[in-house]
C-alpha cells in the first residue's frame, strides 16, 4: 500500500501532494483541453469545480487513506499552483500503475518528468517494486516522456482504460530499487549522507594533483567544492528522483573520501560506482571495505541487477581494487575518451547480483 505519510515530495521544479478543494477550478479547465479528452480516458466525460470536489471528498480523499488509490496533484514547486494531476492505481503489494495529464498551461516545462521521478520515489519508499503504465500508441509525447523518466515498453494489446473504453494500449514498466538503511557500519568505517561541513576535509582530498589525475574533473577549487557539495547533498538515494547515492567514507570520526553510486539505466535496475580515497588512508584496506559495503548495498538491499565500474585505464589502484571486491574486468576500451587533453583508455568491470 502507498504510505500518504510521505507526501509531499518535492523535486527541482514540481511538488507531488494530495489534490484539495482549491484544485478543483483548474483540474476542471485541464480536463477540458482536447489533447487531455484524447489521451487522459478519463472516468467521467464531464468535470465541473463543484463535481471535482466531491470527487475529492468522496474518492480521493479515501484512497489515500487506504494507501490503494493515490490521486495527486502536480504543483509548481515555486508557487504550489495546480498545474497536473498524477494518479497511482490498481496498487499490489509489488506495484501500481501511474497515469498523468497536465494543464495546458503548465506543458512544456518539465514538471511531468520530475513528477513521474517523484511517484517512483513514493511508490519505492511505500515498498512497491515496480511501476507499470500504459498509453495509446498514437501518444507519442507519452512514450518518449516515459522512455525518459526510466519506463521500458513490455508489450501491447487492447485494454481497458479508467474511462472503460476498450483500447489499444502500449504497456511499460519501471523496476524500482529498494531503500536503504542509513548510515551503515562496517568494521572499521561509516558510511553515511554527505553534511555541509564535509567541504573542507573533501577539498583537502579532490584538490590534489595526484587524486585528480585520473578523474575526469581538475583539482577542485574552493568554488568548485561548494557546488561538489550541493550535488552530493541531494544524491540521497537510487529511489529518489535523482536516482543516486553520495556517501562519505568515515574512519573514526575522520572523512576519508567517499563513494558514488548512480542508476544508468532505472528501467532494469542497471548502476555505476566510483571512488576516491585519501591517498594518506591508504594501504590499509579502507577503501576495500567502503566499496565492498556499497556493492553489497546495491545488489542485496538495494536489489539492482548490474553495478558497473568505469575508469582510466592508467589507473591500476582502483583497478586492483575493482578485483579485490570480486568485480570481473569485462572491457579495456583503447582512446575512447578525450579528457584533460589528451586521449585516454578506459577499463570496464561489473558485477550482477548473482555474482555476490
Amino acid at each position: 500500500m502507498l504510505d500518504a505519510d510521505l507526501l509531499p515530495l518535492a523535486a527541482d521544479r514540481a511538488r507531488l501532494r494530495p489534490m484539495r478543494a482549491e484544485d478543483a477550478a483548474a483540474y476542471a479547465v485541464g480536463t477540458a483541453d482536447p489533447a487531455v479528452r484524447a489521451h487522459a480516458h478519463l472516468p467521467e466525460p464531464h468535470y465541473t469545480p463543484e463535481s471535482v470536489r466531491a470527487m475529492i471528498t468522496e474518492s480521493v480523499e479515501p484512497g489515500l487513506a487506504r494507501g490503494d488509490l493515490a490521486v495527486l496533484t502536480v504543483a509548481d514547486v515555486g508557487t504550489d499552483a495546480f498545474a497536473g494531476s498524477l494518479v497511482l492505481f490498481d496498487v499490489t503489494e509489488d506495484e501500481a500503475e501511474v497515469g498523468f495529464w497536465m494543464h495546458p498551461a503548465h506543458r512544456g516545462r518539465g514538471l511531468a518528468r520530475h513528477a513521474l521521478g517523484l511517484a517512483a520515489e513514493l511508490a519505492a519508499v511505500s515498498g512497491l517494486r515496480r511501476l507499470r503504465a500504459r498509453t495509446a500508441p498514437e501518444n507519442t509525447a507519452s512514450l518518449a516522456l516515459l522512455a525518459r523518466a526510466g519506463f521500458a515498453e513490455d508489450g501491447r494489446g487492447a485494454g481497458t482504460a479508467p474511462s472503460g473504453e476498450t483500447v489499444e494500449l502500449v504497456s511499460l514498466a519501471r523496476e524500482l530499487p529498494r531503500p536503504i538503511d542509513l548510515p551503515v557500519d562496517t568494521d572499521r568505517l561509516r558510511l553515511r549522507l554527505h553534511h555541509e561541513q564535509d567541504r573542507e576535509a573533501l577539498l583537502a582530498i579532490y584538490s590534489r594533483p595526484d587524486v585528480a589525475r585520473h578523474l575526469l574533473e581538475e583539482p577542485w577549487t574552493t568554488e568548485d567544492s561548494r557546488r561538489r557539495i550541493e550535488e552530493r547533498l541531494a544524491r540521497t538515494g537510487l529511489h529518489t528522483g535523482e536516482g543516486a547515492l553520495a556517501l562519505v567514507i568515515e574512519h573514526e570520526g575522520r572523512v576519508l573520501g567517499d563513494v558514488a553510486l548512480w542508476l544508468t539505466d532505472r528501467a532494469h535496475l542497471v548502476a555505476e560506482i566510483g571512488w576516491v580515497l585519501d591517498p594518506a588512508a591508504g594501504g590499509q584496506g579502507l577503501a576495500t571495505e567502503a566499496v565492498r559495503a556499497v556493492l553489497d548495498l546495491a545488489l542485496r538491499e538495494s536489489g539492482l541487477h548490474r553495478v558497473a565500474a568505469r575508469m582510466d585505464a592508467r589507473n591500476t589502484a582502483s583497478a586492483r581494487l575493482a578485483e579485490r571486491v570480486g568485480m570481473r574486468r569485462e572491457a579495456h576500451l583503447r582512446e575512447d575518451w578525450w579528457s584533460k587533453g589528451e586521449w585516454t583508455s578506459t577499463l570496464e568491470f561489473g558485477m550482477l547480483a548473482s555474482d555476490r
